[in-house]
């Protein structure tokens, strides 16, 4: 047995031997000579690898195969193919950064990478570094001052829309957000709404954005296609602009496990409060009582609850009943707004795992957020994203591309908006100086109904408990597509890809409530499905100085929305969240809606010299909701591009230098249903359900709108691409919108659809970037500069003016020959010689509706976008700029009708000197004594007044001017004024709540530390990075009131320019760790 085993050592000693020998090793480095950690060395053909350690060193066993090839790859890096032999023991190899970070390629439409050199329009790439640490719930906020000329209006709450506009607006009535792309499936991006009036409540619940709740920590890269030049490939769907986002894979030749994992945890918090007065309460006239009938019967005291104002008596500790009967003081509490909030909390975990081989990839990741907002049982999260994606090498010739993202997400009790009654948020609008929070408690007696708290508005504690909202949604977006290459240079791609959105929602309204005794439930299903068929030939070829770049393309696109709507208007029990428990229903809405688009489109590229670009694209739609005679539609689109740096002889200062222009058209169709009507549930008679012709007409002659866009710009880099610059003018016009316009009633309708109307848009963008620093220590800064006017060019026949949103008497409207957004309202009348404010006899503002208020649209917006590193610790930070556009407050409109602003103190304490102390009556407030003799305290302020106001007069014709004197010099008027009388004059005298929405935000903090390599020796950790976040941290300038956020407005749709009952000012305050295995 012993010469057995000596035997079989000694036959397979030299295999052992040569098995051991076949290892090569080596380091690896970049251009500089820095050795690179992480570099994943893979033996072809076999699932043998390694990676390079902290010294870029590495040791490969190669086994048996003693001839091959090895794969080195790096991320930024280009791969190296290394061929070795059975002699090869050292292989030390040198990385050279890849085409991508040296050429910058981007991505283009419909996903083709293309250098961005040769490109004849304006794209910009976004960051997503940042989205991942200083991230909200939200991602789309996080676009916010990333590219020039996109304005993002972040949404109020965590759940809320989002508003993204790319070079203003192209429609008057419809959607102006952008397409999203998400790896090649166009999704939904529609949000807010677009309706006319606000105070109907009818849009009080925003459902947010489909696109928002993609997870940052999947995605890879964010390019933006502006206007119609970058866009025409895509269609109509993109006639407002493309938002391509590409999800993370893994790396082909990584043959290692990859694990990344990366949580974060945040806390929100109000920002800042309402600069509210807290010296005089409850009560009217500067009087606690008005008469008996406020006092106490029992106890001869004031009743507080008698007022809903604070224009009361000053607080001297006066004795009252409290608002639950029992003995009070009548003093201030300054704490009883911010007694309603808390700390909010969100937390969000990333779990990521991925491993390639030279054939094959995949990656997969789950992530999890969970998170409330700053009151209590309000806007709760919790939502779960799943991404997957692969490929497989099929042949040398065929690889499959598969991608998979789910999202499941709960949301309850999203908070009502825009002043109503349901929205806990509002109670500082009309929280009393004199009550606190634990005056609302209880908010129901013992038969289970509320207190009543305020006429206009509920108590919010019978919100926060009785009240509820809750919506689930299941989205799922998945991308099949083949790549074929044919023969060398045509390759053909074929994809099928959708995206499944179904919303299942709840809205509870216990019964009880002062403002809704008799409760409400309602039931919403909504399922969104659109289907994406698509067939691409690529061709591309080298001919000496020429180079072409072409593809022909067929698609398909189809959309499938059904819903249903149920509401029970009143409920038989308390509690019971059932269509059951109704005891009467308004008509339930049905919704099942069908669209296709087919589309051809092609498009050739040409190079010459590489200094030469020609870029002609066109494409025809033929769209299902257009009459068949004009559903077909063709556009095109044509640019060039000149590299003049090819002319200048090589120098230090410039680099690199283009000039390019372009000319495109994208048309686009209209929504379901426009063109023949049909009849729709009217109501029910008799247990028997009736219909009615809509009372919208259609359209049978329908055409599709056009935008034309031109666009000509500039880029340079200096100083051997340290510094980037690029410039771009552009002009587009949207022609043959299709709008909804009102009708006469003899008509039988209440409106009709017609092509109409044309807005023109105009605007320059400045991008400037630099590398200040860039060794041990490195600094680099972004500016984004962009201004953007949209005019409205005409309307339809006979209308001037059309009404796209209001709040109480204050509208924004789109005028001809006007800006889009005019502000119109009620204001004090001017002299129209000297601009003289005008005043009555009593002393009050004269004023005039319809009268032209400001504009919403800003004057530019920028951003400054900072990174410094030294030493593994990094520190960037976002600043966001508007500047210009007004806003409507009618939230401090309604702060100083109820007495709350401290400007309401203002003339309260001369006024009760005047009045109630001294007597004066008007004649002497206004220095007119007895007998015709001067007041002999006329100059002492008397309460409060119009500054430097005439009595104003009327002519014949009902034009307003100053009184003046026979020798026309204005008469100058002192006319003393109760306070609270100049308070509620301010819901008619409206430009007084019409503040410029100028702002300068600290948007963005991060403050990071990288953990050194020598940290993960002997560890499984390849790398590691802390870092303390922040969003939304300081407001350094602005000029609305304190607690009026000058982003805040109503909707996201197209009415900006309105505020009522915004959310306060929140900061996001947090920490982020980031870990790779």
């Amino acid at each position: 047995m012993e010469k057995l085993k000596l035997s079989l050592i000694l036959l397979f000693f030299p295999l052992i031997i040569f098995s051991q020998k076949n290892i090569i090793e080596g380091k690896i480095t970049d251009k500089s000579g820095e050795p690179l950690l992480g570099v994943s060395i893979l033996l072809k053909g076999s699932q043998i690898g390694v990676t390079s350690n902290l010294d870029g060193k590495y040791s490969i066993n190669t086994k048996d195969k003693t001839e091959g090839i090895l794969i080195f790859n790096y991320l930024g890096f280009t791969a190296e193919n290394v061929n070795y032999s059975n002699s090869t023991k050292v292989l030390d190899i040198v990385l050279t950064e890849s085409i991508e970070q040296l050429e910058e390629i981007v991505v283009t439409a419909l996903g083709i990478k293309r250098d961005k050199k040769s490109l004849s329009y304006s794209t910009q790439k976004v960051s997503t570094e940042d989205m991942t640490e200083a991230r909200s719930s939200n991602f789309l906020n996080a676009l916010s001052g990333k590219a020039a000329g996109v304005q993002v209006t972040n949404s109020s709450t965590p759940t809320g829309s989002t508003r993204v506009i790319i070079r203003g607006l192209t429609s008057i009535t419809g959607n102006n957000q952008p397409l999203y792309i998400l790896d090649g499936v166009p999704l939904d991006s529609s949000s807010g709404d677009t309706g006319v009036s606000v105070w109907n409540e009818g849009d009080d619940l925003d459902l947010g954005s489909p696109i928002s709740g993609i997870n940052p920590d999947d995605i890879d890269s964010i390019q933006i296609l502006k206007g119609a030049n970058a866009s025409a490939l895509y269609g109509s769907r993109a006639s407002n602009g493309v938002v391509i986002i590409t999800t993370k894979k893994a790396k082909k030749g990584t043959s290692k496990i990859n694990v990344n994992v990366n949580s974060n945890i945040s806390i929100v918090s109000n920002r800042e409060y309402p600069n509210y007065q807290y010296s005089y309460g409850a009560g009217n006239g500067g009087r606690l009582v008005q008469n008996a009938g406020q006092l106490d019967a029992t106890t001869g005291l004031p009743m507080v609850g008698s007022y809903n104002r604070a224009y009361g008596a000053p607080f001297l500790g006066q004795q009252v009943l409290d608002y639950n009967g029992t003995l009070g003081t009548y003093a201030p509490d300054i704490n009883n707004v911010k007694d309603l909030y808390k700390i909010g909390v969100v937390t969000t975990n990333t779990f990521a795992i991925s491993r390639a081989t030279d054939k094959s990839t995949i990656r997969f990741s789950y992530g999890k957020t969970l998170g409330d907002h700053v009151i209590k049982r309000m806007e709760e999260i919790n939502r779960d994203n799943i991404a997957l994606r692969m490929s497989q090498d099929i042949t040398d010739d065929l690889t499959a591309n598969v991608s998979l993202i789910y999202t499941h997400q709960k949301v309850n009790n999203r908070m009502y908006q825009n002043g109503s009654k349901r929205n806990p948020a509002n109670n500082y609008i009309y929280m009393l100086p004199n009550m606190s929070q634990s005056n609302l408690l209880p908010y129901k007696d013992e038969n289970n109904e509320a207190f009543e708290y305020e006429g206009d508005f509920n108590n919010p504690y019978w919100n926060i408990y009785e009240n509820s909202n809750q919506d689930v949604t299941n989205r799922v977006v998945a991308n099949i597509t083949l790549n074929w290459t044919i023969l060398k240079g045509l390759k053909l791609k074929t994809r099928i890809n959708g995206a499944i959105n179904n919303v299942d929602r709840q809205e509870f309204n216990n019964k009880g409530a002062a403002y809704d005794p008799n409760g409400l439930y309602r039931e919403v299903n909504t399922s969104r499905e659109n289907w994406n068929y698509e067939a691409i030939l690529n061709y591309t070829k080298k001919f000496n100085d020429l180079s072409l770049v072409s593809l022909i393309g067929v698609n398909r696109f189809d959309l499938r929305t059904d819903g249903n709507r149920l509401t029970a208007i009143s409920l038989f029990e308390r509690d019971l969240k059932s269509l059951s428990n109704g005891d009467e229903f308004a008509p339930e809405i049905f919704i099942n809606n069908n669209k296709r688009i087919n589309s051809l489109y092609g498009s050739v590229s040409l190079g010459y010299q590489k200094t030469y670009f020609l870029d002609v694209t066109a494409r025809n739609d033929w769209a299902s909701t257009l009459p068949a005679s004009n559903n077909s539609y063709f556009y095109p689109s044509v640019g060039g591009t000149i590299l003049f740096s090819k002319f200048i002889p090589r120098n230090e200062i410039l680099t690199f230098g283009k000039i390019r222009g372009s000319f495109a058209q994208v048309g686009n169709d209209t929504g379901f249903n426009q063109i023949r009507n049909s009849y729709v549930q009217g109501g029910n008679y008799n247990d028997t359900d009736w219909v009615a012709l809509e009372r919208i007409r259609k359209n049978l002659e329908l055409k599709p709108e056009l935008t034309s866009s031109r666009e000509f710009g500039i880029e340079a880099k200096f100083f051997n691409n340290r510094i980037s610059f690029d410039g771009t003018y552009y002009k587009s016009s949207t022609n043959n919108q299709i709008i909804n316009v009102s009708t006469t009633p003899t008509s039988g309708f209440v409106g009709k659809f017609l092509n109409a109307g044309e807005i023109r848009n105009e605007g320059m963008e400045l991008f400037l970037s630099a590398k200040l620093f860039d060794k041990k220590f490195k600094w680099s800064t972004d500016i984004n500069w962009s201004k953007n006017e949209s005019f409205v060019a005409s309307l339809f026949d006979g209308v001037e003016s059309r009404l796209i949103r209001s709040w109480f008497n204050v509208g924004i409207f789109a005028e001809v020959g006007q800006p889009f957004g005019n502000i119109r309202g009620n204001s004090q009348v001017v002299d129209p010689e000297t601009g003289t404010p005008l005043v009555l006899l009593n002393g009050r503002a004269a004023w005039e509706s319809n009268q032209l208020l400001g504009n919403a649209q800003p004057d530019w917006i920028g951003s400054l976008r900072n990174s410094f590193s030294y030493k593994g610790f990094s520190l960037n930070f976002l600043i966001d700029i508007k500047m210009g556009g007004d806003l409507y407050s009618g939230t401090m409109a309604k702060s100083f009708n109820n007495g709350l602003d401290a400007g309401t103190l203002e003339g309260r304490e001369e006024w009760l000197l005047s009045t109630l102390i001294l007597g004066e009556n008007n004649n002497e407030r206004q220095g007119r004594g007895l007998f015709g003799n001067d007041y002999g305290d006329s100059d002492r302020i008397k309460g409060r007044i119009y500054e430097n106001s005439a009595l104003g007069v009327q002519d014949a014709d009902g034009n307003w001017s100053a009184e003046r004197d026979a020798n026309g010099e204005i008469i100058y008027t002192q006319r003393w004024l109760n306070p609270q009388t100049y308070g509620f004059d301010g819901l008619q005298d409206q430009r007084r709540f019409v503040y410029d929405a100028s702002y300068v935000k600290l948007r963005e903090v991060t403050f990071g530390y990288t953990l050194p390599r020598k940290v993960f020796k002997d560890t499984g950790l390849k790398n590691g990075k802390i870092s303390l976040v922040g969003r939304d941290l300081w407001t350094i300038y602005r000029n609305t009131p304190q607690g009026i956020d000058p982003e805040a407005g109503t909707t996201s749709g197209n009415g900006q320019g309105i505020e009522f009952g915004s959310f306060l000012p929140t900061r996001t305050i947090g920490i982020n760790v980031k870990l790779g295995f």
